[in-house]
C-alpha cells in the first residue's frame, strides 16, 4: 500500500518556520520589554531623587523669602513635589502588573503605624489592631494615598480617624476625616476620575491605585459621609480586607508563621 504524505510534510515544514518565527518574536518582545523597564527604572530614579534634592533647596529657599518672591517659591514647591508623587504613582503601577507572588500573612497594625509616621502625629487619631490581614507589600500605597489626600483636601487643620473592625472573615477599615467632603452625585465615580480623565494629569490616579489593589486583595471600597447626611463635615473612606491567620479559618498560616496560604477546605 502506498500513501502519499508529501502534503502533510509540506504543512509541517509551514508549521515549524511559524513556531520558529513566534519564538523570535517572543524572544525579540522580551528584550525589547526589558530594555523599556530598565530605561524606565533609570527614568523613575533618577528623576526621583533630583526632584527630591530640588525639594530640599525650595525648603531652604522658602525660609529666606517673604512677600511675592516667598509665594512663587512656594507654588514652584508645589509642583517639584506633585511631580515626586507621579513618579511615586508610576513606580506603584509598574509594581502592580508585575507577575505577583502572591497573597501572604501582613500585619496590619504595623502598616498603619509606618504610614501614619509619615504626617504630622497629632492630627490622626489610630487605636492598635492585632489583626492580620491577607495582603502583599503594596498595601501601605492605600494607607498612603488615603493619608495623603485627606491632608490635601483637607488643610493643616483636618483631623483624621482610622478604624479597624472585624466583620466576619473580613476586616473593615475606616479613614475619616473633617475636610470638605465628597458630594453625593461623586461618591461613585471618585474612584474613576483617573480613567475618564476628567481632572489634570496625574489626577483621581491615587484613588483609582487604592480601588485596584484594594480589588486584588479579594475587598472592595466606598466613600460615605463622615457624619451620615451631612456631607460637609467630612468623608470616610471606608475598605474591607481578608483577615489572615486564626481570624480566618480558610488561610493557613505556614510552619514558621511566616506567611499565608489559602485553604481549600
Amino acid at each position: 500500500m502506498y500513501t502519499d504524505i508529501t502534503g502533510r510534510k509540506q504543512a509541517e515544514g509551514v508549521l515549524q518556520r511559524h513556531t520558529e518565527d513566534l519564538t523570535r518574536l517572543h524572544q525579540q518582545l522580551a528584550s525589547a520589554n526589558r530594555e523599556a523597564n530598565l530605561y524606565l527604572d533609570i527614568l523613575t530614579h533618577d528623576i526621583k531623587n533630583t526632584e527630591n534634592v530640588s525639594n530640599l533647596y525650595a525648603d531652604l529657599l522658602i525660609e529666606t523669602l517673604d512677600g511675592d518672591a516667598r509665594t512663587y517659591a512656594e507654588r514652584l514647591q508645589r509642583s517639584i513635589r506633585k511631580s515626586i508623587e507621579i513618579l511615586g504613582n508610576v513606580s506603584t503601577i509598574r509594581r502592580i502588573h508585575q507577575p505577583s507572588d502572591g497573597h501572604r500573612c501582613v500585619d496590619l497594625d504595623t502598616v498603619i503605624r509606618d504610614e501614619i509616621a509619615q504626617f504630622p502625629e497629632e492630627i490622626i487619631r489610630y487605636e492598635a489592631t492585632r489583626h492580620t490581614v491577607l495582603a502583599d507589600d503594596l498595601l501601605p500605597e492605600v494607607f498612603s494615598n488615603l493619608i495623603g489626600n485627606a491632608v490635601k483636601f483637607g488643610g493643616p487643620d483636618v483631623e483624621i480617624t482610622i478604624r479597624v473592625d472585624a466583620e466576619d472573615e473580613f476586616l473593615r477599615v475606616s479613614v475619616e476625616d473633617t475636610g470638605p467632603g465628597v458630594p453625593d452625585d461623586q461618591k461613585e465615580e471618585i474612584f474613576h476620575r483617573y480613567q475618564k480623565r476628567r481632572r489634570g494629569v496625574g489626577e483621581g490616579l491615587g484613588l483609582y491605585l487604592v480601588q485596584v489593589l484594594i480589588e486584588r486583595y479579594g475587598g472592595r471600597i466606598w466613600v460615605e459621609d463622615r457624619i451620615p447626611g451631612r456631607t460637609e463635615e467630612g468623608a470616610a473612606f471606608r475598605f474591607t480586607l481578608p483577615k489572615a491567620g486564626d481570624d480566618n479559618p480558610a488561610v493557613r498560616v505556614d510552619e514558621t508563621g511566616a506567611g499565608c496560604e489559602v485553604g481549600s477546605d
